[in-house]
């Protein structure tokens, strides 16, 4: 089943690729530390939200006691270009400043793409003025241009579910991965469960048209990572013990309707999706700075516990279109959702009605 996580592990894998870049941050004071990721990875929290409120569901059918389906879909929160870069003002950071003459400058997110931007630090260890710079962190859109060239730049994350019809006309679907290792140094754990109730036989006028089918839909999820950054044995920021964990929940309510036609179905949603995303950067960090004095005392280093906390949250009114292609047992579909960040949603299940 690790398998089914590739994509995930390549957004993780990628992050953590970039933490060396990322971990640089924190040599100016933590509130410049904390602002400054705050914005540089707001659009990939924010999209991993959506991303987890979705792919429950690819019709408004449910089965009948003890039918059943496994799907595995992968959702990709579509990152709008405004979102991939962010504007770094001089007056909002009080260590951290540009080291060109501009007051501002667009700098990239952890969704976009490069940048030569050197940040000057300048600070104070025990009385004395220290300094140190470094370059503005990359984004990862040039690695998802080149690996999932297919979409538009994307938060990925795949989603393994099982449903099962327990009453009648509901069905109760799972998610559930145990937090293990999944790769290199990163550990993922996945929980979610919804509950689907088709109300079409409740309507007189529904019932007259059979290849309709409307429910409701409520679910919640969750997903708890983590892995150890790799430092740069050059870098002036290190760690024996650096840690960064990332967790995700999402609740979503929708209104589902389908049309089934002999092999195509067309559904529709129309519901309300939050959550919440959080990001830790843990362990003892220690920093070393110029002092600009002479040998042996052009160096002072200072040590930062935990340094990065982040949080998020992401709520809004979301509107699903999709087909679905069924083939006996065998269903493909693939939908489009309109929300806060636009969503492309595609998938595959084994059902047995």
């Amino acid at each position: 089943m690790k398998k089914t996580f590739f994509i995930l592990l390549f957004a993780f894998g990628t992050y953590q690729s970039k933490s060396q870049d990322i971990s640089q941050i924190i040599a100016g004071s933590l509130a410049d530390a904390n602002k400054y990721a705050t914005d540089y990875m707001r659009p990939f929290a924010e999209g991993e939200i959506n991303n987890l409120s979705r792919g429950w569901f690819s019709t408004a059918r449910t089965h009948k006691f003890l039918g059943f389906d496994i799907s595995i879909n992968g959702q990709f929160s579509i990152i709008p270009s405004e979102k991939q870069n962010f504007t770094f003002n001089n007056a909002d950071y009080s260590t951290m400043k540009l080291n060109d003459l501009g007051s501002s400058a667009s700098l990239p997110t952890l969704m976009g793409s490069t940048s030569s931007q050197i940040i000057n630090v300048n600070s104070n260890v025990n009385g004395q003025p220290v300094s140190t710079s470094f370059t503005a962190p990359k984004g990862i859109g040039d690695d998802l241009k080149k690996n999932l060239s297919f979409l538009p730049i994307s938060t990925p994350l795949p989603v393994v579910q099982i449903g099962i019809g327990l009453f009648k006309h509901t069905d109760f679907k799972l998610r559930y991965f145990p937090k293990s290792a999944a790769g290199g140094n990163v550990e993922i754990g996945v929980f979610g469960l919804a509950v689907q109730h088709e109300f079409s036989n409740y309507l007189p006028f529904i019932k007259k048209v059979p290849f309709l089918h409307l429910s409701a839909l409520v679910g919640y999820s969750k997903i708890d990572a983590s892995f150890k950054p790799n430092l740069d044995a050059g870098s002036s920021v290190q760690s024996s013990n650096a840690s960064a964990g990332y967790n995700i929940s999402a609740f979503t309510v929708q209104g589902i309707a389908s049309v089934k036609f002999s092999l195509l179905e067309l559904y529709t949603s129309v519901g309300y999706s939050s959550g919440t995303s959080s990001i830790n950067l843990n362990g003892d960090y220690t920093i070393t700075y110029n002092t600009g004095l002479p040998t042996p005392n052009d160096k002072s280093t200072v040590t930062k516990k935990d340094p990065i906390a982040l949080n998020y949250k992401s709520n809004g009114i979301t509107n699903t279109w999709g087909v679905r292609l069924n083939l006996t047992i065998l269903k493909v579909y693939a939908d489009y959702t309109l929300a806060k960040y636009n969503t492309v949603g595609l998938g595959i299940a084994l059902a047995l009605r």
